[in-house]
């Protein structure tokens, strides 16, 4: 088996894994949302947050985590099967971090609700994680678009920003 095929073999893996702990955990929210004992229990910070909202929130969080993890693995991938954009890796694992911060910031909510201290913390968290996300995402698309550009159209790969070809070194010796 070829290092790259190895590779694909890997990545297939992650992705089947992906879809099994997202399906299964899914299969798992609707469940305890709709348990009678779990709607039955009450609320854990009166009129503030159900024993169903605290449950939904435990699953949301091994949900994410599942995410987190089909992250790192497919920044692993792209790093090894596309070498040539070094930040190809990073730009989709922080997309999908930025996803998953966007799923926690609405469904951890209620916990405002049962704790309005947290409020401002709880948004300025959020704004934080997502706005550096941002700004990484944009940096290295900026880094690597001439190298993105080059691997859709099938053209041989620019040099890295701050590399020279040798023809370069020639043009400039002879001024």
């Amino acid at each position: 088996m070829t290092s790259r095929s190895k590779s694909d073999a890997q990545m297939a893996r992650a992705a089947t894994t992906l879809g099994i702990g997202v399906a299964g955990l899914v299969i798992v929210r609707l469940i305890v949302q709709n348990l009678p004992m779990f709607q039955e229990a009450g609320w854990i910070v009166k009129a503030k947050l159900t024993v169903v909202a605290a449950a939904v929130i435990v699953v949301d969080a091994m949900l994410i985590s599942v995410l987190v993890g089909f992250a790192i693995q497919l920044r692993a991938y792209l790093l090894g099967r596309f070498a040539e954009i070094p930040g190809l890796g990073t730009m989709a694992s922080s997309i999908i971090v930025l996803i998953c911060a966007g799923i926690a910031y609405t469904d951890f909510k209620s916990l405002t609700l049962a704790w309005p201290s947290i409020k401002g913390l709880y948004l300025w968290s959020f704004f934080v994680l997502a706005a550096g996300l941002l700004v990484q995402i944009t940096v290295l698309l900026y880094q690597n678009k001439d190298r993105i550009a080059a691997l859709i159209l099938r053209q041989p790969m620019p040099n890295p920003p701050g590399e020279h070809s040798k023809a370069h070194d020639a043009v400039l010796a002879v001024r």
